[in-house]
């Protein structure tokens, strides 16, 4: 969601007498009479709850964006139309940093978790299934793939357990069936593998 280049409409919008915008401010969709945002500045510079709209959409706010008056950090909480949280975490100068947590659908349950810096991956990233079970787990870099990684099946039974540098297999990958025998094994370098050993 872009916060800047918002245009002025109607309402209470007022500026500072250096042209930024200064205290409430009420802006709608081109055209239309449905808010597109409304928040508060001081001289330029969100302070505050702001709340955004999806167009066609105006009962509940897409997102809530609560700026740190004393930095440029942002606590953020992205809503279904019915108004659910999807998803929320912190924004640093208006990019994804730390923790975010995404719920399942129509819940209040975790479906992943992960981290950021500079709006790029960066750490292990853990999704989860409905029953609470852990899914996968994978470790990021810079919004690459670098690490472990492990697949699940839903009743806790690894699956697959991967190793990745810069985004491609590289070490020892490992894959199991559903009933947790392994059925297959190999080495990996820069994505093209070394060796595989197969089990029926």
């Amino acid at each position: 969601m872009t916060l800047q280049n918002l245009n002025a409409q109607e309402g209470p919008n007022l500026n500072d007498a250096q042209g930024k915008r200064h205290g409430e401010w009420k802006v709608n969709f081109p055209g239309s009479n449905q808010t597109k945002f409304e928040g508060t500045f001081n001289h330029g510079k969100e302070t505050g709850k702001f709340k955004f709209y999806k167009k066609g959409y105006e009962k509940h706010p897409s997102a809530i964006m609560d700026f740190d008056t004393g930095s440029d950090s942002i606590a953020v909480k992205y809503y279904t139309q019915q108004g659910e949280v999807i998803s929320e975490g912190m924004m640093l100068n208006k990019k994804r940093a730390g923790k975010w947590i995404t719920y399942h659908h129509k819940s209040d349950q975790i479906m992943m978790t992960e981290y950021y810096k500079n709006d790029e991956l960066n750490g292990l990233q853990i999704t989860y299934f409905k029953n609470g079970k852990v899914g996968e787990k994978t470790n990021y870099l810079n919004g690459i793939k670098n690490g472990s990684s492990q697949i699940y099946a839903d009743n806790g039974q690894l699956l697959q357990d991967l190793n990745y540098k810069n985004g491609e297999l590289d070490g020892h990958q490992t894959y199991y069936n559903p009933e947790g025998s392994l059925v297959a094994e190999g080495d990996y370098k820069n994505g093209r593998r070394i060796e595989d050993q197969q089990r029926k």
